[in-house]
């Protein structure tokens, strides 16, 4: 059999040949039709402006539909588009227009997501997430203990990251109504517009993302947590929290996305401490002291106790 199946092989070779391949109909059809091609995108890029009229299809800043980008944000990303790296004024012709607009947004910091760059007659649309952000972290003494500037004990760093942990720039979390994402020892961090290398910073955002209204109107101030370690390693973790200021603090748990088997997801544990709220009112008013919602219901377990009894750092927040 094995002999049988070698015949048949060397007679289909047998009748191939070089020149045969070449001279095929579909082979010259191929050749054809590349040279054809190649040659319409040569003449193109040397006579275009012989071809159609060149300034109706000059780019401009008005023919360019950007998602509107934040109030806090530089550069111009119309003028990042128009500035041509070989000085010529950019068409809407340019085969590399399209490709090159994707370069340009992709070393953006502030552009989180491109969802779709395409162009036409009329112009370029330009479709982008930009980034926003939903927390700050503190560094402070409280966050830093023991290794804080004794010259700047009252002095209270906020760094805002997006919703991914991503560290923006100092200036756009001024005057803004964010909660504080207090961790001790948080992991020293890269760069602006670099995920921050620390994963309670990246579960803290998550779960203020989570929440589709500013968590000051629920009166929330921190979220927190007394895991020290950063990656989570060891073999006790500790739930996240909300803290008001007030006294209450909500035991919120795992990050949405990575809740255990026996506690519910973000959407009903944020419905919980919406309930307390409607029934008590802002929980940086009250002092309900400790109240657990990781079984998607407001359980009362007792006072808000902040002095460790095992010796382990935690955060003492007042």
């Amino acid at each position: 059999m094995p002999k049988h199946n070698k015949d048949i092989l060397d007679r289909l070779l047998a009748g191939i040949s070089i020149r045969g391949t070449l001279v095929h109909p579909t082979t010259l059809f191929i050749f054809a039709t590349s040279i054809l091609i190649g040659s319409a995108i040569f003449l193109w890029e040397r006579h275009q402006e012989t071809i159609v009229n060149l300034e109706e299809f000059r780019l401009t800043q008005e023919k360019i539909l950007l998602t509107p980008q934040p109030h806090w944000s530089k550069p111009n990303l119309k003028e990042m588009v128009l500035d041509q790296p070989n000085g010529k004024q950019a068409s809407i012709l340019d085969t590399e227009l399209v490709p090159r607009t994707a370069g340009i947004m992709k070393q953006v910091g502030f552009v989180e997501q491109i969802n779709s760059i395409e162009k036409s007659k009329a112009g370029l649309n330009i479709d982008v997430i930009y980034r926003q952000p939903v927390a700050l972290v503190e560094l402070s003494a409280v966050t830093m203990q023991n290794k804080w500037p004794a010259e700047q004990m009252n002095r209270t760093v906020l760094l805002p990251v997006d919703r991914n942990g991503v560290l923006m720039p100092e200036s756009i979390g001024a005057n803004l109504s964010l909660p504080w994402i207090a961790v001790l020892f948080p992991s020293q961090f890269e760069a602006t517009w670099d995920q921050w290398p620390d994963e309670r910073i990246h579960d803290a955002a998550a779960i203020s993302s989570a929440f589709k209204r500013p968590l000051s109107e629920l009166g929330i101030q921190r979220i927190t947590t007394n895991q020290v370690d950063s990656n989570k390693s060891n073999l006790s973790p500790k739930p996240f929290e909300l803290y008001s200021g007030s006294g209450t603090r909500i035991v919120w748990g795992n990050a949405p996305g990575k809740e255990v088997e026996s506690e519910v997801s973000a959407i009903k544990k944020i419905r919980a401490i919406e309930a307390v709220v409607a029934q008590y009112g802002l929980l940086n008013e009250i002092d309900l002291g400790r109240i657990d919602v990781r079984s998607g219901k407001a359980i009362s377990t007792g006072v808000s106790k902040t002095a460790s009894k095992s010796g382990e750092p935690r955060l003492e927040l007042k």
